[in-house]
């Protein structure tokens, strides 16, 4: 796709779901709403979302041992803020490819099976994300918008989303799980397959793709070791109840009465939000969320707008800012970003 037309999607994309997310509420509510906030509970919610990646950047570091062990946390970490912060200001998540790019350069190691230990982090980030989903599903709150509305007529809009929510996340789970397992349980049996595919010739699209998936295998190599693979659902877990507990301190920022348990539920729309092709989720990210909230709890319209914009500034700004830091003090230029934003052939 030609970056010309890439940036026209986004930002008609930005437009709409500004425009949908403005319509329908009273903005001076809404500034009443921001003003009356609390903002100890605020830069409490930064910092708790601030440890989350340090949380990532651990479970990065378990997945990358098959391919390099021993990298440092700082390598990790600011290379962590450096992608996400390329991704929340580019569109189209390009912080995706810098990021395992970048990292790959400083400890000298294979892209291609970098690149594979960030594919893995997604599938690890889907299913802790649909398992947290369907904890709450068995509370009783999450049972009851799960149910039929009053004499079962007619089911409410929130119940309707829930399910297919549910439907979507355990499809995608559905497909990606067995080609990752296939991979992991069987790489000898692959790697026949595909040699066999183009036979001697050494050149040629076939041969190439060979020898990505032979770096992709290596990539999973954290699959086949239980210690690990313990190591990072562990942390996949403690990663993502913390950010949970980020937006839970941002939404009791506006003393709304949402438990614990309700930001399983939450975080999905949320996460939608912010890998829309926009820059950082921006009119998505704060749609999604106004709905929702407005939705599943009853928040009226112009206390969740206020807390839309404040839940995403806590989840842009400070990591923005530690990644320019980064990438200001790793000497990182900005033409090097747009290189490695390149998947390599």
């Amino acid at each position: 796709m030609k970056p010309a037309l890439r940036v026209g999607i986004s930002l008609l994309l930005t437009v709409v779901c500004i425009v949908f997310f403005a319509r329908g509420f009273d903005f001076r509510e809404a500034v009443r709403s921001l003003r009356g906030a609390s903002p100890s509970l605020i830069a409490a919610s930064v910092f708790v979302n601030l440890v989350a990646y340090l949380f990532r950047a651990w479970r990065w570091r378990v997945l990358m041992a098959p391919v390099k062990k021993g990298i440092g946390m700082y390598n990790l970490t600011s290379t962590m803020f450096i992608g996400f912060m390329i991704s929340f200001i580019v569109p189209f998540r390009v912080g995706e490819v810098a990021r395992p790019v970048l990292l790959a350069r400083r400890e000298k190691v294979s892209t291609t099976a970098t690149l594979a230990t960030v594919a893995l982090e997604r599938l690890f980030d889907v299913m802790t994300v649909m398992g947290l989903l369907l904890v709450f599903v068995l509370t009783a709150r999450g049972s009851a918008l799960v149910s039929s509305s009053a004499n079962g007529a007619v089911e409410h809009q929130a119940s309707v989303y829930l399910r297919r929510a549910i439907v979507a996340t355990g499809g995608l789970v559905a497909v990606a799980l067995p080609l990752v397992l296939v991979l992991v349980l069987f790489p000898d049996f692959v790697m026949t397959i595909m040699k066999r595919l183009h036979g001697r010739r050494h050149g040629g699209a076939a041969a190439r793709v060979t020898e990505i998936v032979e770096k992709l295998i290596a990539g999973l190599g954290v699959m086949r070791s239980k210690t690990q693979l313990a190591q990072c659902i562990a942390l996949s877990f403690l990663m993502w109840l913390t950010i949970d507990a980020s937006v839970l301190l941002g939404v009791r920022a506006f003393g709304l009465p949402l438990r614990f348990t309700d930001m399983f539920l939450l975080i999905v729309p949320l996460g939608l939000g912010i890998v829309m092709p926009t820059p950082g989720g921006v009119g998505p990210y704060e749609f999604f969320c106004k709905v929702s909230l407005s939705g599943f709890w009853g928040v009226p319209e112009a206390s969740a707008a206020a807390t839309a914009v404040t839940l995403h500034a806590v989840t842009l700004l400070p990591t923005i800012a530690l990644g320019l830091f980064f990438m200001w003090h790793g000497g990182v230029r900005p033409a090097e970003v747009r290189k490695m934003a390149r998947i390599p052939g």
